[in-house]
C-alpha cells in the first residue's frame, strides 16, 4: 500500500479547503434557495394574509371602482355626509392641489395629466378657510380621501408651505 503524504497546513489554509469543499459539494443547493427565496416568500405572504387584511384589500378595490363612476362617487361621499358643501370643498380641494387625476395607482399621471403637477396655494386656502367647524374637518379628509384615495393632510404638508399651513388652523 502506498502511503499517502502528509502535508501539513496553516489553519487558515485548513479552513479556506473546508469552504471550497463545502461549495463544490453543495453549490446547487445554495444556487436553488438563492433562485427560489423570492418566490417561496411571495407564496408564503400570500398564504399568511389574514381575512381581515383581504377584507380590507376588497373593500379598497370595491371603493376604487366605486368611485370611478360619478353617480357612485356621490353614492359614496353620500355615505359619508350628505352635505354638499364638504363634497364641493374636497373636489375643489382635489383640483387646487393636483391631485384629481393623480392617484397611487397612477404612476403615468405626470404625463397624461400634465396640470396635475402644479398646485394652486391661493384658492387651496381659501376653500380651506371656508370650513368654520372642526366636526367638519374629518369629513373633508374622507371625501377627499374617497374622490383621490390620498391622505389629504399628507398632501398639505407636502404641496403647501409652512406659511400658508399656519394660515388655516384646523388642518394643521
Amino acid at each position: 500500500m502506498a502511503q499517502r503524504e502528509i502535508t501539513n497546513r496553516t489553519k487558515s489554509q485548513a479552513n479556506t479547503v473546508w469552504l471550497f469543499d463545502f461549495l463544490q459539494k453543495y453549490w446547487i443547493i445554495i444556487v436553488g434557495i438563492i433562485l427560489c427565496y423570492p418566490l417561496l416568500k411571495k407564496w408564503y405572504e400570500k398564504f399568511t394574509q389574514d381575512a381581515e387584511e383581504k377584507a380590507l384589500e376588497n373593500a379598497e378595490k370595491d371603493l376604487k371602482i366605486a368611485v370611478s363612476n360619478p353617480v357612485t362617487r356621490e353614492i359614496e361621499l353620500a355615505k359619508i355626509t350628505p352635505r354638499k358643501e364638504v363634497h364641493n370643498i374636497a373636489e375643489s380641494l382635489a383640483v387646487w392641489l393636483g391631485t384629481d387625476k393623480q392617484t397611487k395607482e397612477d404612476y403615468w399621471s405626470w404625463f397624461t395629466h400634465p396640470f396635475s403637477n402644479f398646485e394652486n396655494e391661493k384658492e387651496t386656502i381659501n376653500q380651506l378657510l371656508k370650513v368654520k367647524q372642526i366636526e367638519t374637518v374629518p369629513l373633508v379628509v374622507r371625501c377627499y380621501y374617497v374622490i383621490t384615495r390620498r391622505d389629504l393632510k399628507a398632501d398639505l404638508k407636502k404641496y403647501l408651505s409652512n406659511s400658508d399651513l399656519k394660515k388655516v388652523p384646523l388642518f394643521n
